[in-house]
Protein backbone atom coordinates (compact mmCIF):
# COMPACT_ATOMS: atom_id res chain seq x y z
CA UNK A 1 0.00 0.00 0.00
CA UNK A 2 1.22 3.27 -0.91
CA UNK A 3 1.89 5.90 1.62
CA UNK A 4 -0.81 8.26 -0.10
CA UNK A 5 -3.05 5.19 0.20
CA UNK A 6 -2.32 4.77 4.07
CA UNK A 7 -2.69 8.55 4.81
CA UNK A 8 -6.36 8.29 3.05
CA UNK A 9 -7.48 5.23 5.12
CA UNK A 10 -6.47 6.97 8.29
CA UNK A 11 -8.18 9.92 7.11
CA UNK A 12 -11.15 8.22 6.03
CA UNK A 13 -11.72 6.47 9.79
CA UNK A 14 -12.70 9.44 11.72
CA UNK A 15 -15.00 10.08 9.11
CA UNK A 16 -16.77 6.87 9.09
CA UNK A 17 -16.63 6.47 13.21
CA UNK A 18 -18.63 10.51 12.50
CA UNK A 19 -21.34 8.84 10.42
CA UNK A 20 -21.81 5.57 12.91
CA UNK A 21 -21.99 7.94 15.55
CA UNK A 22 -24.65 10.47 14.32
CA UNK A 23 -26.38 7.39 12.96
CA UNK A 24 -26.53 5.70 16.46
CA UNK A 25 -27.65 9.09 17.69
CA UNK A 26 -30.22 9.78 15.58
CA UNK A 27 -31.93 6.44 15.92
CA UNK A 28 -31.97 6.90 19.77
CA UNK A 29 -33.54 10.07 19.25
CA UNK A 30 -36.20 8.98 16.93
CA UNK A 31 -36.34 6.17 19.19
CA UNK A 32 -36.71 8.61 22.32
CA UNK A 33 -39.63 10.44 20.54
CA UNK A 34 -41.50 7.58 19.48
CA UNK A 35 -41.77 5.83 23.47
CA UNK A 36 -42.43 9.60 24.79
CA UNK A 37 -44.64 10.64 22.10
CA UNK A 38 -45.32 8.01 19.66
CA UNK A 39 -46.51 4.75 21.72
CA UNK A 40 -45.01 2.24 24.01
CA UNK A 41 -45.65 -1.17 25.52
CA UNK A 42 -45.69 -1.96 29.85
CA UNK A 43 -45.29 -5.19 31.18
CA UNK A 44 -47.72 -5.77 33.85
CA UNK A 45 -46.30 -7.27 37.48
CA UNK A 46 -47.93 -8.07 40.45
CA UNK A 47 -51.44 -9.63 41.09
CA UNK A 48 -53.27 -6.35 41.60
CA UNK A 49 -55.09 -6.73 38.09
CA UNK A 50 -56.24 -9.91 38.11
CA UNK A 51 -58.53 -11.54 36.76
CA UNK A 52 -58.42 -9.31 33.59
CA UNK A 53 -54.29 -8.98 33.37
CA UNK A 54 -51.61 -11.45 34.41
CA UNK A 55 -48.98 -10.39 36.47
CA UNK A 56 -45.11 -11.49 36.66
CA UNK A 57 -43.68 -11.89 39.65
CA UNK A 58 -41.82 -8.76 41.25
CA UNK A 59 -39.61 -10.93 42.25
CA UNK A 60 -38.31 -12.73 39.39
CA UNK A 61 -35.19 -12.25 37.51
CA UNK A 62 -35.65 -9.80 34.69
CA UNK A 63 -36.49 -12.13 32.04
CA UNK A 64 -39.01 -13.10 33.84
CA UNK A 65 -40.62 -10.19 34.64
CA UNK A 66 -39.94 -8.81 30.69
CA UNK A 67 -41.94 -11.65 29.39
CA UNK A 68 -44.04 -13.99 31.76
CA UNK A 69 -46.66 -11.04 32.79
CA UNK A 70 -49.04 -9.58 30.05
CA UNK A 71 -47.27 -6.53 28.26
CA UNK A 72 -49.67 -4.07 26.80
CA UNK A 73 -49.81 -1.04 24.07
CA UNK A 74 -49.59 2.10 25.53
CA UNK A 75 -50.43 5.04 22.93
CA UNK A 76 -48.43 8.04 24.51
CA UNK A 77 -49.88 10.86 22.02
CA UNK A 78 -53.41 10.08 23.88
CA UNK A 79 -51.76 11.42 27.00
CA UNK A 80 -50.01 14.16 25.87
CA UNK A 81 -53.42 15.34 23.92
CA UNK A 82 -55.01 15.45 27.10
CA UNK A 83 -52.67 17.16 28.72
CA UNK A 84 -52.65 19.93 26.34
CA UNK A 85 -56.44 19.59 26.35
CA UNK A 86 -57.26 18.46 22.81
CA UNK A 87 -58.59 15.24 24.26
CA UNK A 88 -61.45 15.05 26.64
CA UNK A 89 -60.42 13.08 29.72
CA UNK A 90 -60.75 9.42 31.01
CA UNK A 91 -63.54 7.24 31.01
CA UNK A 92 -64.87 5.02 33.76
CA UNK A 93 -63.65 1.80 33.08
CA UNK A 94 -60.49 2.62 31.49
CA UNK A 95 -57.74 0.62 32.25
CA UNK A 96 -54.90 3.30 32.80
CA UNK A 97 -50.64 3.51 33.63
CA UNK A 98 -50.02 5.82 36.60
CA UNK A 99 -47.12 6.94 38.93
CA UNK A 100 -48.47 5.65 42.70
CA UNK A 101 -48.66 8.85 44.85
CA UNK A 102 -46.17 9.60 47.66
CA UNK A 103 -48.64 8.79 49.89
CA UNK A 104 -49.57 5.24 48.43
CA UNK A 105 -48.32 2.65 51.56
CA UNK A 106 -45.81 1.06 48.96
CA UNK A 107 -43.84 4.50 48.31
CA UNK A 108 -44.15 5.52 51.85
CA UNK A 109 -42.27 2.28 52.76
CA UNK A 110 -40.17 2.18 49.67
CA UNK A 111 -39.41 5.90 49.16
CA UNK A 112 -39.93 5.95 45.49
CA UNK A 113 -42.73 6.06 43.24
CA UNK A 114 -43.62 3.02 40.99
CA UNK A 115 -45.35 2.70 37.88
CA UNK A 116 -48.87 0.57 38.78
CA UNK A 117 -51.73 -0.57 36.51
CA UNK A 118 -55.18 0.50 37.94
CA UNK A 119 -58.91 1.00 36.56
CA UNK A 120 -60.67 4.48 36.14
CA UNK A 121 -63.96 4.18 38.56
CA UNK A 122 -65.09 7.48 39.37
CA UNK A 123 -64.55 10.83 37.08
CA UNK A 124 -64.07 13.83 38.51
CA UNK A 125 -67.52 14.83 40.37
CA UNK A 126 -68.94 11.56 40.82
CA UNK A 127 -69.89 10.13 44.35
CA UNK A 128 -68.15 7.25 45.00
CA UNK A 129 -68.31 4.64 47.87
CA UNK A 130 -67.93 1.20 48.48
CA UNK A 131 -70.26 -0.94 51.08
CA UNK A 132 -69.33 -4.45 51.72
CA UNK A 133 -67.09 -4.70 48.55
CA UNK A 134 -69.69 -3.13 46.53
CA UNK A 135 -68.67 -0.21 44.79
CA UNK A 136 -71.30 2.63 43.78
CA UNK A 137 -71.08 5.28 42.06
CA UNK A 138 -73.25 8.26 41.87
CA UNK A 139 -75.63 5.98 43.73
CA UNK A 140 -75.75 3.19 40.88
CA UNK A 141 -74.25 0.16 42.47
CA UNK A 142 -71.42 -1.22 39.85
CA UNK A 143 -71.91 -5.16 37.97
CA UNK A 144 -68.38 -6.10 38.98
CA UNK A 145 -69.58 -9.68 38.62
CA UNK A 146 -66.11 -9.98 36.22
CA UNK A 147 -63.59 -9.58 38.70
CA UNK A 148 -64.59 -12.48 41.15
CA UNK A 149 -66.46 -14.92 37.67
CA UNK A 150 -62.99 -17.03 37.50
CA UNK A 151 -63.67 -18.24 41.59
CA UNK A 152 -60.15 -17.84 41.73
CA UNK A 153 -60.18 -14.68 43.89
CA UNK A 154 -62.49 -13.29 47.21
CA UNK A 155 -64.25 -10.52 47.23
CA UNK A 156 -62.95 -8.97 50.24
CA UNK A 157 -66.15 -6.76 52.08
CA UNK A 158 -64.69 -3.77 52.82
CA UNK A 159 -66.19 -0.55 53.59
CA UNK A 160 -64.80 2.88 52.54
CA UNK A 161 -65.11 5.55 53.73
CA UNK A 162 -66.79 4.92 56.81
CA UNK A 163 -66.30 7.74 59.45
CA UNK A 164 -67.74 9.47 62.21
CA UNK A 165 -70.00 12.57 61.74
CA UNK A 166 -70.40 15.68 64.75
CA UNK A 167 -71.81 18.90 64.43
CA UNK A 168 -71.95 17.99 61.06
CA UNK A 169 -68.28 17.54 59.87
CA UNK A 170 -66.27 14.15 59.60
CA UNK A 171 -64.04 13.87 62.98
CA UNK A 172 -63.02 10.82 63.14
CA UNK A 173 -62.18 7.63 59.78
CA UNK A 174 -63.44 4.05 60.86
CA UNK A 175 -59.84 2.37 60.14
CA UNK A 176 -56.62 0.89 61.47
CA UNK A 177 -53.06 0.50 61.11
CA UNK A 178 -50.89 -2.32 61.72
CA UNK A 179 -48.24 -0.25 63.08
CA UNK A 180 -48.08 2.64 64.92
CA UNK A 181 -45.61 4.82 63.19
CA UNK A 182 -47.26 7.09 60.51
CA UNK A 183 -44.57 6.66 57.94
CA UNK A 184 -44.78 2.56 58.42
CA UNK A 185 -48.26 1.94 58.45
CA UNK A 186 -50.32 0.09 55.77
CA UNK A 187 -54.58 1.07 56.17
CA UNK A 188 -56.77 -1.40 57.75
CA UNK A 189 -60.07 -0.88 56.45
CA UNK A 190 -63.26 -2.21 58.33
CA UNK A 191 -65.08 -5.00 56.86
CA UNK A 192 -67.00 -8.14 57.92
CA UNK A 193 -64.92 -10.08 60.25
CA UNK A 194 -62.52 -7.31 60.65
CA UNK A 195 -63.51 -4.93 63.50
CA UNK A 196 -61.70 -1.21 63.84
CA UNK A 197 -61.87 1.91 65.76
CA UNK A 198 -63.16 4.99 65.05
CA UNK A 199 -59.00 7.48 64.54
CA UNK A 200 -59.55 10.91 64.72
CA UNK A 201 -58.66 13.01 61.84
CA UNK A 202 -55.88 14.89 62.95
CA UNK A 203 -54.33 11.55 63.89
CA UNK A 204 -50.93 11.55 61.60
CA UNK A 205 -51.61 8.23 60.05
CA UNK A 206 -54.83 9.56 58.89
CA UNK A 207 -53.20 12.50 57.69
CA UNK A 208 -50.70 11.04 55.72
CA UNK A 209 -52.92 7.88 53.70
CA UNK A 210 -56.51 10.61 53.98
CA UNK A 211 -55.77 14.03 54.46
CA UNK A 212 -56.18 15.45 51.11
CA UNK A 213 -59.70 13.39 50.79
CA UNK A 214 -61.03 14.24 54.33
CA UNK A 215 -62.57 17.93 52.67
CA UNK A 216 -63.72 15.56 49.90
CA UNK A 217 -66.37 13.36 51.78
CA UNK A 218 -69.89 14.43 51.43
CA UNK A 219 -71.91 14.94 54.45
CA UNK A 220 -76.08 14.82 54.45
CA UNK A 221 -77.23 17.42 56.77
CA UNK A 222 -79.27 14.70 58.44
CA UNK A 223 -76.43 12.48 58.76
CA UNK A 224 -76.57 10.53 62.44
CA UNK A 225 -74.10 12.44 65.04
CA UNK A 226 -71.31 9.72 66.37
CA UNK A 227 -72.22 6.65 64.17
CA UNK A 228 -69.70 4.95 62.13
CA UNK A 229 -71.01 4.97 58.65
CA UNK A 230 -70.12 4.80 54.62
CA UNK A 231 -70.78 8.10 53.07
CA UNK A 232 -69.65 9.01 49.20
CA UNK A 233 -66.84 10.98 48.17
CA UNK A 234 -66.80 13.58 45.48
CA UNK A 235 -63.79 12.89 43.15
CA UNK A 236 -62.33 16.75 42.92
CA UNK A 237 -61.55 17.95 39.56
CA UNK A 238 -58.64 17.18 37.92
CA UNK A 239 -58.49 13.51 39.63
CA UNK A 240 -59.98 10.15 39.67
CA UNK A 241 -60.73 7.10 41.47
CA UNK A 242 -58.69 4.16 40.48
CA UNK A 243 -58.89 0.75 41.87
CA UNK A 244 -57.36 -2.80 41.19
CA UNK A 245 -59.58 -5.26 39.79
CA UNK A 246 -58.22 -7.94 42.41
CA UNK A 247 -60.66 -7.08 45.12
CA UNK A 248 -59.44 -9.94 47.24
CA UNK A 249 -57.85 -9.28 50.72
CA UNK A 250 -54.52 -7.73 50.06
CA UNK A 251 -54.88 -7.59 46.38
CA UNK A 252 -54.86 -4.17 45.53
CA UNK A 253 -53.28 -0.58 47.12
CA UNK A 254 -55.26 1.70 45.16
CA UNK A 255 -57.49 4.43 45.79
CA UNK A 256 -58.94 3.34 49.11
CA UNK A 257 -55.73 3.06 50.70
CA UNK A 258 -54.24 6.89 49.50
CA UNK A 259 -57.18 8.65 48.20
CA UNK A 260 -57.78 9.64 44.51
CA UNK A 261 -54.84 10.37 41.90
CA UNK A 262 -54.33 13.44 40.02
CA UNK A 263 -54.71 13.18 36.05
CA UNK A 264 -51.04 14.36 35.52
CA UNK A 265 -50.15 11.44 37.53
CA UNK A 266 -51.23 9.28 34.42
CA UNK A 267 -48.86 8.38 31.81
CA UNK A 268 -51.09 6.57 29.46
CA UNK A 269 -54.12 4.39 28.86
CA UNK A 270 -53.59 0.51 28.45
CA UNK A 271 -55.58 -0.43 25.06
CA UNK A 272 -54.80 -3.72 24.16
CA UNK A 273 -52.34 -6.49 25.40
CA UNK A 274 -50.19 -7.11 22.86
CA UNK A 275 -48.00 -10.37 24.45
CA UNK A 276 -48.20 -13.55 25.15
CA UNK A 277 -50.48 -14.24 22.03
CA UNK A 278 -51.85 -17.20 24.37
CA UNK A 279 -52.43 -18.37 27.58
CA UNK A 280 -53.79 -22.02 29.10
CA UNK A 281 -54.49 -22.81 25.58
CA UNK A 282 -56.59 -19.81 24.29
CA UNK A 283 -55.55 -16.26 22.61
CA UNK A 284 -54.21 -13.44 25.33
CA UNK A 285 -54.17 -10.91 22.71
CA UNK A 286 -56.86 -8.39 22.94
CA UNK A 287 -58.40 -4.91 22.89
CA UNK A 288 -59.05 -3.34 26.62
CA UNK A 289 -62.16 -1.76 25.89
CA UNK A 290 -63.82 -0.04 29.20
CA UNK A 291 -65.73 -2.73 30.65
CA UNK A 292 -69.93 -2.18 30.59
CA UNK A 293 -70.36 -2.35 33.87
CA UNK A 294 -69.15 1.21 34.50
CA UNK A 295 -71.65 2.93 31.39
CA UNK A 296 -73.59 4.20 33.98
CA UNK A 297 -77.91 4.70 32.98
Amino acid sequence: MTTEGTAANRAAKPASLRRELRLLVEALVVAYLVVTFGFTTVGVIGSSMEPTLTGASASGNLVSRLFAGDRLFIPKYETWLRRTGLLGGYQRGEIVVLREPDNAPTAVLSGKRDLVIKRIVGLPGDRVRIEAGQVFVNGVAIAESFTVSTGALRLHTVDFPQVVVEGGEVTALVMGFNDARARASTPLLPSRGVHVSPLPVDDPRVQLYYGALLGSILVPDDAPQGVPMVLDLVVPPGRYFVLGDNRSFGGSQDSRYFGTVDAMSITGRATAVIWPFSRAGGGNVRGLSPAAAYRLQ
